[in-house]
């Protein structure tokens, strides 16, 4: 086949061959470094760490570390080719080396296309980048490729879109709108109607979130805290082996299971890494971290969200969007102070305030000051 993707896909097994990992015997002995505990069960933050080390350690090479690959590899693993639960487990090891592989050559790919740096690409983009890789295509045959991406015709493109398209070049019988790796949260109603009408979804149900919701829940939240027969029961619900720590899989488990609510997969990223960080710094959440760990859940689903309502769909913020995510927290500010409440998260005046900025602004406002009295 001279498609460049099939060809890509085809250049797996030379890879896997070249760094070792075809052989049993390495095979085994990677498993055990990441299976350290012997469970035959592996989660993702020990996937990450694996990834990391053999990165630093120089055996495996610097393209291979990306957190978005390795996210999509581990839903792939898990979601598709494995049994649909929150772990790898021993039999599915091969599966995940293979979709490390597979979807870092995709985010290579993806992250030179993306010239923009904000994580999405549009038909302009795919057009140059698709013209780079030798796949020549005219303005229109290049718009209706990127329809192809571009499902909700939104004019942008996420790496989890672009997966879904190459996996259907590579195997045009494969159907990626009912691949559970591929299609989850809010969209996922909506694309099994396209493709299978609407008795499809019959029995599914899904509520938007509203701030109601998230008012009702820090309430909840703030009671369970107070309680330590309840925390603790929560605590030993979420740590079912009795080791006194948890793992990020353990952790998503939970809010899936308790707190839907507060399943947003990015948020829960940036909950553990700062409850990690703010601890003793590693892959653990152990008890004492437990009640931060809370709070930290609740409240990066909350700024996720708010920063959601507001932004146009491209990660950033402008000041009239700034000016609604006041409104939408309740901050009652005069025109003024709104511009200057903007212009010290703005540091470089480029009129835009970046997730990241969002983040440190509202860190430093009236959230944390609301959890301080009981997550401490």
């Amino acid at each position: 086949d001279n498609d460049k993707f099939v060809q890509l896909r085809m250049s797996l097994d030379n890879d896997m061959r070249e760094f070792g990992l075809v052989d049993h015997s390495t095979l085994k002995s990677m498993w055990r470094r990441l299976d350290f505990n012997g469970n035959n069960i592996v989660s993702l933050a020990e996937i990450d760490k694996l990834v990391v080390e053999m990165v630093d350690g120089g055996t495996w090479p610097a393209w291979l570390n990306n957190k978005p690959a390795l996210m999509r590899a581990y839903k792939k693993t898990t979601m598709k080719d494995g049994d649909g639960d929150d772990w790898v487990e021993k039999h599915e090891f091969h599966a995940l080396l293979l979709n490390i592989f597979w979807f870092n050559k995709l985010w290579q790919i993806f992250s030179h296309i993306d010239t923009g740096a904000d994580r999405r690409i549009d038909p302009k983009e795919f057009q140059a980048g698709m013209s780079q890789l030798g796949l020549h295509l005219t303005e229109t045959e290049a718009m209706q490729e990127f329809n192809k991406i571009d499902k909700n015709h939104g004019g942008q493109a996420l790496f989890v879109e672009f997966c879904a398209y190459i996996r259907k070049r590579v195997s045009p019988d494969a159907s990626p709108h009912f691949d559970a790796d591929i299609v989850t949260g809010e969209t996922v109603n909506t694309t099994i109607r396209r493709h299978s009408g609407n008795k499809a979804t019959t029995d599914l149900v899904f509520n938007k979130k509203c701030m109601k919701d998230f008012d009702q829940l820090e309430h909840q939240i703030q009671k369970l805290v107070r309680d330590k027969k309840q925390l603790r029961a929560l605590w030993d619900r979420l740590d079912f082996n009795g080791n006194n720590i948890v793992s990020l899989a353990e952790i998503d488990k939970l809010a899936v299971e308790a707190y839907p609510l507060l399943n947003h997969k990015p948020a829960l990223m940036r909950a553990y890494k700062k409850t990690i960080r703010d601890g003793n710094k590693d892959d653990w959440v152990q008890k004492k971290e437990f009640k931060a760990l809370l709070g930290n859940l609740f409240y990066f689903n909350k700024i996720y969200w708010i920063f959601d309502q507001v932004d146009g769909d491209d990660r950033r913020l402008t000041f009239n969007e700034f000016k609604k995510c006041l409104t939408l927290c309740g901050a009652k500010v005069s025109a003024n102070q709104a511009r200057q409440e903007f212009a010290q998260v703005d540091k470089n005046g480029g009129g835009i305030i970046l997730f990241d900025e969002f983040c440190a602004y509202f860190a430093s406002r009236s959230c944390p000051e609301a959890l301080t009295d009981w997550v401490n």
